[in-house]
């Protein structure tokens, strides 16, 4: 993880704690995308605002998040995204989107993939003493793109995450 500089850290997501227990293990602040759903109870709202969420229409391209999520790398800050966009209720690696690729491009960052493995148990974890692990990998260049290179950046950071995940299965 870079000490400074704009950093763009894309993780698998499979459970509401991913975002708390990333930032746990990152040594830099987090800035994150939440869905906005979770900004509509007031108090959840400004708790998760406290920890630097910014909420994300779904379902289409929410140019106000996206633009807010560009200026945060611009300023040399850290943000945390979910690539494919909402939970995998399998715990697999799914498909991804291509906004984290462009995000990178446009705010001047660096890619960090990182991966959780058992945050979907967590209940459990405490009571069979389960591990709940969360890795980092390598930074990736991001570089301006086109389409096809946010395709191509898109499906780098996705194996990067694939293989993370793996290596954190394995006993």
């Amino acid at each position: 993880m870079p000490a400074s500089g704009p950093v763009l850290v894309a993780c698998n997501h499979i459970s509401n704690w991913d975002p708390v227990l990333v930032g746990l293990a990152c040594r830099r602040e987090l800035h994150f995308l939440a869905k906005d759903g979770l900004f509509r109870n007031r108090v959840f709202g400004r708790l998760i605002r406290a920890y630097n969420a910014l909420p994300v229409r779904r379902g289409g391209l929410d140019r106000r998040a996206l633009s807010l999520a560009i200026g945060i790398l611009r300023r040399g800050d850290a943000l945390l995204v979910f690539p494919e966009g909402t939970r995998s209720r399998s715990g697999e690696v799914g498909e991804a989107r291509h906004g984290a690729a462009y995000m990178a491009s446009a705010g001047g960052a660096v890619v960090v993939p990182a991966a959780v493995a058992g945050s979907n148990e967590l209940g459990r974890a405490f009571l069979r003493r389960r591990r709940v692990r969360v890795a980092f990998g390598g930074a990736i260049e991001a570089g301006a793109g086109s389409r096809a290179e946010y395709e191509a950046l898109t499906n780098r950071i996705m194996a990067a995450i694939g293989e993370l995940r793996r290596e954190l299965q394995e006993p």
